[in-house]
């Protein structure tokens, strides 16, 4: 492998990084080397991959349930079947998300990374291959649940590992950028679920209707399947790439690793430290230095027997951890950030997904093509005597393709050419906002016109597109930027999991609260009702990240007809490390001692002092 890492990263040399004994001096030479590059494409496509397997394994269950339900509870007209394998596949994802975020931060990057593919494809398969098996031997049921949990788990480490390691490799300017192309990984990968659908549909309509159970059963299982073929291409970049130079320097204390893996990912010559850095720099600079056990330098002249220890780590001793996360996440007010990023993820995903988008009778009444009466299967969009079983699922797959995925391309993509003129705390928020004020207008139709079609269709189209323009991405890329690396992986692997807690509280909460089915009921009128409901969690998660959400780019001075929206030059993760406090922080206060130790220690070694 590392042979393989070599070519494919150009890197067919090694150098002596001996020559330079100074650690901050080293850290400067790693971040300039990161920062001197141009767009990281091979970062991009290695975290997008993965992401474009989440999306499409997310979506074509969407399409794949109903056929499931098809094929083994075809006469059942609940669909809690399916509500309990999509709670079971999103608290898999909640659980692998803070899991994975965690092992990262305590492992490493390159150790998880790749092994969540491994299991994502792996429990892929095992739900392809479930079956009631000879004279129904098993509970295909319970095999299903069994392999969306890990399904779950293998999509939930995407999360904070993409997001994380996306951050830790991009140059500041690009970071953005980096990660709004990987987010829009994910709604292309669901396109691909789809038009993997319609196809696998359309080529199974030529068997005809002979045995549409065995049909269906086939169906469904190509459709899964088939995501399997880009995680397997993945997976090799994966276990090729390096680690994260940020986490070798700052969580393993290796800096001459940690050059080597900067320098010989980007190919970098020999490098010398930029002209403008100068010693003075340190004092505006925030690197990694205990607050617990850095002191103030009395005698420059002990300065090089004076041992100046990393931060505590997930893998220091419990005591030295517990202090420093008590420290960095209470004493200094940083909390606030982790419960911001939790709770207005938290928000977005129990208002916009209560909506209950992906289902197809949903999809189908919102095309205004529904055609039931009384209670049916879940995957029956058509009760009339010639309803053609073919039709319903191609018909669910375009419904989908036109409502939902078409809004969230146009968003995701327009955020990417934005982006990084955008201030993205206030991009969220303005999102947050413009969501309520779109709930409320789609919610105040339903009720005074009592129709879906064209006009509904558009709205959706809309706020979908406002969804990924905004809070869908913002919430995954902030995390990933306002967290010191020793914790980065970990909060963002909070922040995302209290995400999907979102949605299974909506999942339960909708399960149980069926409207329109009560006598004399209007659905389309309730679920006006429903939406505005909803709209009251964009407001809040608007409210959140108005007053915890910090910037992550410098202010900008905003003359008279200037939006607020306009971002300033992107923050370092180095200056965004030290939380809220900011230059007050303990971190940066033991580090502007140490650099002044250091100036004063080479002043009087080279005969400043007189």
């Amino acid at each position: 492998m590392p042979k393989f890492r070599t070519r494919l990263y150009k890197t067919d040399r090694a150098r002596d990084f001996e020559h330079e004994q100074d650690r901050h001096v080293r850290m400067r030479q790693i971040y300039d080397t990161i920062d001197r590059q141009s767009y990281q494409w091979i970062v991009v496509f290695v975290a997008g991959v993965g992401f474009f397997l989440d999306g499409y394994t997310l979506f074509a269950s969407n399409m794949a349930l109903p056929m499931v339900a098809y094929v083994y509870w075809r006469d059942e007209t609940s669909s809690m079947k399916l509500t309990y394998i999509n709670i079971a596949t999103l608290a898999g994802t909640l659980l692998g998300q803070v899991l994975f975020g965690y092992l990262a931060d305590r492992n490493g990057r390159k150790k998880m990374y790749g092994v969540e593919l491994v299991l994502m494809i792996a429990s892929t398969l095992g739900v392809v291959m479930s079956s009631t098996g000879e004279h129904q031997s098993m509970n295909v049921f319970a095999w299903l649940i069994w392999w969306r949990i890990l399904v779950g788990v293998g999509v939930g480490a995407d999360y904070p590992l993409s997001a994380v390691i996306t951050s830790e490799f991009a140059p500041t300017k690009h970071r953005a950028r980096m990660m709004a192309t990987v987010f829009f990984m994910q709604p292309l990968g669901q396109i691909a679920g789809n038009l993997v659908s319609l196809i696998v549909v359309a080529v199974s309509k030529k068997q005809g209707y002979d045995d549409l159970t065995r049909t269906v059963d086939i169906m469904w299982r190509w459709v899964v399947g088939i995501g399997v073929i880009p995680g397997v291409v993945a997976t090799v970049f994966r276990f090729a790439i390096p680690e994260s130079p940020r986490f070798i320097f700052e969580v393993e204390d290796d800096p001459v690793k940690a050059e080597f893996d900067a320098t010989t990912l980007f190919n970098e010559p020999t490098s010398t430290l930029s002209p403008s850095f100068e010693i003075d720099s340190w004092h505006h600079l925030p690197v990694p230095a205990v607050s617990l056990a850095a002191q103030s330098i009395s005698d420059s002249r002990s300065l090089s027997q004076t041992e100046f220890l990393q931060p505590a780590t997930l893998n220091s001793h419990w005591d030295l951890t517990r202090r420093d996360i008590i420290q960095y996440f209470w004493t200094e007010g940083n909390w606030r950030t982790l419960a911001a990023t939790s709770l207005s993820w938290l928000l977005l995903d129990f208002g916009f997904y209560g909506i209950g988008l992906s289902s197809p009778q949903f999809l189908a009444k919102t095309w205004d093509s529904l055609n039931i009466h009384g209670r049916v299967p879940p995957w029956q969009t058509d009760d009339s005597p010639d309803a053609d079983i073919y039709k319903m699922f191609l018909n669910s797959s375009t419904h989908a393709l036109v409502i939902l995925n078409s809004g969230s391309f146009l968003g995701g993509l327009a955020l990417i050419l934005v982006i990084h003129r955008l201030d993205r705390a206030a991009l969220q928020k303005y999102g947050f906002l413009a969501l309520a004020a779109h709930f409320i207008a789609l919610g105040t139709m339903f009720i005074t016109v009592h129709k879906e079609g064209p006009v509904a269709i558009a709205l959706y189209i809309i706020g979908q597109a406002l969804f990924n323009f905004g809070p869908n991405a913002t919430t995954y890329i902030l995390p990933a930027e306002l967290f010191p690396t020793r914790y980065r992986a970990s909060c963002h692997g909070i922040s995302a999991g209290a995400g999907k807690l979102g949605s299974i509280l909506v999942q339960i909460f909708s399960a149980y609260y069926n409207f329109g089915t009560g006598v004399g009921d209007d659905p389309t009128i309730r679920h006006g009702w429903v939406l505005i409901v909803f709209s009251a969690c964009m407001i809040l998660g608007a409210a959140v990240t108005h007053f915890w959400i910090p910037a992550v780019q410098m202010k900008v001075a905003h003359g008279k007809g200037k939006e607020k929206l306009w971002g300033g030059k992107p923050e370092t993760l180095e200056r965004l490390a030290l939380g809220r406090l900011g230059r007050s922080s303990q971190y940066a206060v033991s580090q502007v001692s140490y650099s002044t130790g250091v100036q004063s220690f080479r002043m009087d070694r080279d005969g400043g002092f007189g």
